[in-house]
């Protein structure tokens, strides 16, 4: 072979090193997409933290990793996880503020960290080493970063090989960290959606637990002497309004309206106890005043702290058209009559139920004449507001209470129809009740 040709020849090229970096990045990009796989997966956060810290354990061939999380309310840093040679209930004990450690440098920069010796760096928190025994030499650490927002803090800790990690190893790390960030707060969002769907299942069943505290149907006449009807509204899913009506064993009909203080779930389950409660002194008849009297010492002496309740309750007569009330603090029921004309009645009003014990409360008596009816309401009737923020109103009320009706539409729904109409389109502030007896005379 000539001298030239030789020198001609293609010098071979050893590429090793080239294809080695190549299936580095190719396994690192599937490992990266088994984590975009767990997202889609998955929505149990601790599972969901629990299997990306084993695959970024072993991603990065790391001893250990942890997932710290921030908490607005103690504004610092929690072990929420940690996986590999580390004592994690000892891990879970420690919080790290912003700008302490490693995770809280991180925490409050933003950026990615890479520390080949960790002992020798003066940022390392070593709290942790110190409680569970193990000695970190080399950490990479990433923020959780989701929405512009950090959420938290991920490191691995000690290469399996005994070197320190790469400028390589934290790019791929920032990497995984992002998906994390995705992984975590889908998990959280999905886990708040189940919180929230639970809460609004335990509130529908709270709400007809409550419903079955009212009556089923109001009494009626057959005889046609009397009309009854009877509207309540809470302005959550469950409120402290209360009413009830029943046969008493003369022929006579109980009947009452009440106003527990509060809203929602203690205002319901104090409703519950009144209603209860009322049915039982109320069911042999006794006279209105005495059972008030005996329902104050029960709620006196079996208090619920800052609870009580405004309360009305009326016997009615069919026959002659008497209506007895006895008052605890509740709103002065109106008359109204089929002419046009309405005023409050009723004189005796004692303080309300559950706050004073051994109240003697008064009785009051009133005839009612063909055509007239008695209306108890609550204050959220009175309180209901227009979308300006403007309250209905008392006097709005007694406008309304007089104006002649036609007995078929009634006391009630005169006013409720007015009521609806002046604050259609604003949100309901209050809870509202109504009851009313209309009194057509003997049959």
């Amino acid at each position: 072979m000539s001298a030239t040709a030789a020198h001609d020849a293609p010098v071979p090229i050893d590429d090793t090193g080239e294809l080695s970096r190549l299936r580095i990045r190719v396994d690192n990009l599937s490992r990266l997409i088994d984590v975009t796989s767990l997202i889609s997966s998955n929505l149990d956060l601790d599972e969901v933290m629990n299997q990306v810290m084993e695959l970024a354990k072993k991603v990065m061939d790391a001893e250990a990793a942890s997932i710290l999380l921030w908490s607005e309310e103690k504004q610092c840093l929690e072990f929420d996880l940690a996986v590999g040679e580390v004592g994690v209930e000892v891990l879970k004990t420690i919080q790290v503020k912003k700008g302490q450690g490693i995770a809280g440098t991180v925490m409050g920069t933003g950026e990615p960290l890479l520390v080949a010796d960790a002992q020798n760096d003066p940022r390392f928190y070593s709290g942790a080493d110190e409680r569970t025994g193990f000695v970190t030499k080399s950490i990479l650490a990433a923020p959780l970063i989701v929405s512009d927002r950090i959420v938290g803090v991920s490191e691995v800790l000690n290469h399996r090989d005994g070197h320190p990690f790469t400028e390589q190893d934290l790019e791929l790390f920032a990497a995984f960290c992002r998906q994390v960030a995705i992984a975590v707060e889908n998990a959280r969002l999905h886990q708040v959606e189940l919180r929230r769907h639970l809460i609004d299942q335990q509130m529908d069943l709270a709400a007809s637990i409550q419903k079955s505290f009212l009556p089923l149907k109001l009494p009626q006449d057959e005889a046609g002497r009397f009309r009854l009807d009877a509207y309540t509204k809470s302005a959550q899913e469950v409120g402290g309004d209360l009413y009830y009506a029943h046969w008493l064993p003369d022929g006579r009909v109980g009947l009452c309206l009440g106003d527990v203080s509060g809203k929602g779930i203690p205002a319901s389950l104090y409703m519950a106890r009144v209603v209860s409660e009322f049915r039982l002194l109320s069911t042999a008849g006794s006279p209105a005043n005495e059972v008030l009297d005996a329902l104050n010492q029960d709620l006196s002496e079996n208090k619920m702290r800052g609870m009580f309740v405004t309360f009305a309750y009326a016997i009615f007569d069919p026959e002659s058209g008497e209506l007895r009330i006895a008052n605890a603090g509740q709103l002065p029921p109106i008359c109204a009559n089929l002419r046009g004309g309405a005023s409050f009645v009723g004189e005796a009003s004692g303080p309300p139920l559950g706050m004073i014990p051994r109240v003697r409360y008064r009785e009051d008596v009133i005839q009612l004449k063909r055509g007239e009816s008695v209306l108890l309401y609550s204050d959220g009737v009175g309180d209901a507001r227009n979308f300006k923020g403007e309250d209905w109103g008392d006097v709005r009320l007694m406008e309304v209470a007089a104006r002649p009706a036609a007995l078929e539409e009634g006391l009630l729904h005169t006013v409720l129809k007015a009521v609806r109409k002046y604050s259609k389109g604003a949100a309901q502030t209050d809870d509202m009740t109504l009851v009313s007896v209309s009194w057509m005379g003997q049959g």
